[in-house]
């Protein structure tokens, strides 16, 4: 490894950077099942303020759940996170951030994980320092945070947030790495 030695924290992380690629439409869920309250019609995808990376931390949290974890000290990434309805996490079958097939830009290739996030349910810390730099979600399901054919090392993480007016918002992509 590069850089001064430290220990490991046991987590993976993924750097999230910021795109301004077209995002998909609120009509092609990113989602594991549909949303009912999916609009028929597909707004234009909406340009994004000037953003910092920002990092998606995975952690064990007991048997059954994974913990997903948003950090960035940019204030406007966070403030766009918490403003949101929702935050669609993909975790894809591959790790290439060079693909940009149009099945895959449209949702329609199938990810090897996807959840659908609420900013409204995610647990607030007791710091207000903390509170502005993180935001930590409990996943439905326990992750396989090693290499293999489940596991999520190596894998592109795709962040999407929703609107209110049902706008969509291409939060950013990475590798997920470990810490």
């Amino acid at each position: 490894m590069c850089g001064i030695p430290r220990p490991s924290s046991g987590h993976r992380i993924a750097i999230m950077f910021p795109s301004p690629s077209p995002s998909p439409s609120p009509s092609s869920s990113l989602s594991s099942s549909p949303s009912p309250s999916s609009p028929s019609s597909s707004p234009e995808p909406q340009p994004l303020p000037a953003q910092e990376s920002y990092s998606l931390f995975f952690r064990e949290s007991d048997l059954d759940t994974t913990k997903a974890v948003f950090r960035s000290k940019d204030a406007s990434t966070m403030d766009s996170f918490r403003s949101c309805n929702g935050i669609d996490l993909r975790i894809e079958r591959h790790g290439d951030l060079t693909i940009s097939a149009p099945g895959l830009a449209l949702g329609q290739i199938a990810p090897l994980y996807a959840f659908q996030l609420r900013p409204s349910s995610s647990s607030s810390s007791s710091s207000l320092e903390k509170k502005t730099e993180e935001m930590e979600f409990s996943l439905p399901q326990r992750l396989d945070l090693g290499v293999s054919e489940q596991g999520i090392v190596g894998r592109k993480v795709t962040v999407v947030a929703r609107g209110e007016g049902g706008e969509v918002l291409q939060m950013g992509n990475g590798i997920v790495g470990y810490d």
